[in-house]
């Protein structure tokens, strides 16, 4: 083999490798095609929830327990799926204003002046509570026969729900009996749906907190679910 034929012999070998190495070689994996994003919908799939205004007094904001501030509606918003606007005031009732810390310096008002705060809240549903403060004041069938008007005047297409006034585990005061009565006859005047919840604590201390006057933890749930099984769902 001459110097000419073993130059070419090598170079051949050599570009053969070359290519093996080429071929052999991993190649990049080829990235997957991305995948189209669908378009975002129009439609929510979420319902509308309905707010719903609380007006009370201690009983609705949940004194004395771990639910201070938010009461039975909080729980009485879980179970219907309600968004809760609390506006109870501790001390407050249909005729009676309270000073307290939660207040201004001025002090609560009473239900009637508490609802420029509701109507700003654009309530579907405004639940008004309470009563027990109010024993003894004067005029108090003046109060609630103003204060129902004024309400339907002010929501005209809200939906208004009542409940009778309560009381603690002792004997319901005679006093209170009138009271539920004229609550009842004035809402139902103004064609608001009024739920007697009766005497739910009556010989229950079970259910009292330790003040010997607020509801507890307990208490509070049973407003709350005893108002959800009376209450219809529209």
């Amino acid at each position: 083999m001459n110097r000419t034929h073993k130059l070419l012999t090598a170079t051949a070998l050599t570009a053969a490798a070359i290519v093996a190495v080429v071929l052999l070689w991993p190649r990049p994996a080829t990235p997957p095609a991305p995948t189209p994003t669908p378009p975002p919908s129009s439609v929510s799939t979420e319902p509308d929830t309905p707010t719903a205004v609380f007006l009370g007094d201690s009983y609705t904001v949940g004194t004395a327990t771990s639910l201070d501030g938010t009461g039975f509606p909080a729980i009485l918003g879980d179970l219907r799926g309600w968004h809760v606007v609390n506006l109870g005031f501790p001390g407050t009732g249909y005729s009676t204003g309270q000073p307290d810390g939660r207040c201004p310096p001025a002090g609560c008002t009473s239900y009637i002046g508490v609802l420029p705060d509701a109507v700003a809240a654009q309530p579907d549903i405004i639940v008004v509570s309470g009563g027990r403060n109010d024993l003894g004041r004067p005029s108090l069938d003046e109060a609630v026969a103003a204060f129902y008007p004024e309400l339907r005047a002010a929501l005209p297409n809200t939906r208004v729900i009542v409940t009778s006034p309560l009381w603690d585990d002792s004997p319901t005061p005679a006093a209170l009996v009138e009271l539920r009565e004229v609550v009842e006859r004035e809402a139902t005047a103004i064609d608001a749906e009024h739920l007697d919840l009766g005497d739910l604590f009556l010989d229950r201390p079970d259910l009292i907190a330790p003040d010997d006057l607020h509801p507890n933890e307990a208490g509070l749930e049973l407003i709350a679910t005893t108002i959800d099984a009376i209450l219809p769902l529209e």
